[in-house]
């Protein structure tokens, strides 16, 4: 009698992602990349700033008072209080941003625009919401944007709770 072997077949690509499952996370990613790229080329490459400088510059310049404590950078970036130190001490040597103890807790710093950056935040303005309006505002409706922002800002707090869990 002799005995049958039966060698399993390894789980294919398809078997373990399954299209439903990535179809929704993968056009998000993409579109997240693309935008991202999109704006870094045809905003901020133009506009003599490195990505995450803009972003500080544009973080900064909505802000009240045109500033903001250095921790809540870090937890709006998602950085590490290292990497926000490290952008914060570049920003400040080229003029961009100060520095001050935050009036309300002696321990953190209060970080604001200088003249200089307020004058490379208004310089970057009008590329990015060039970008913007071709990007998003000529591609979406009005009701569009706000359902998307509406599933955007659920998913970022689903995904900021799961990191709070770990």
């Amino acid at each position: 009698m002799t005995e049958t072997i039966h060698i399993e077949e390894p789980n294919t690509g398809a078997d373990l992602f399954p299209e439903e499952r990535l179809a929704t996370t993968a056009a998000l990613l993409e579109a997240s990349t693309l935008v991202g790229a999109a704006i870094d080329k045809l905003a901020v490459d133009p506009s003599g700033l490195d990505p995450a400088t803009a972003d500080l510059l544009v973080r900064l310049a909505k802000s009240p008072g045109c500033g903001v404590r250095g921790v809540e950078i870090g937890e709006q970036c998602q950085m590490t209080a290292t990497r926000v130190s490290r952008l914060l001490d570049r920003a400040e040597a080229d003029g961009l941003v100060k520095r001050n103890p935050d009036p309300t807790d002696r321990r953190a710093q209060h970080v604001v625009l200088t003249e200089t950056g307020h004058a490379a935040a208004q310089r970057l303005a009008p590329l990015m919401n060039d970008v913007l309006d071709d990007l998003v505002f000529e591609t979406l409706s009005a009701e569009e944007r706000a359902t998307l922002i509406d599933l955007l800002t659920r998913l970022r707090d689903r995904a900021l709770e799961m990191l709070n869990d770990t």
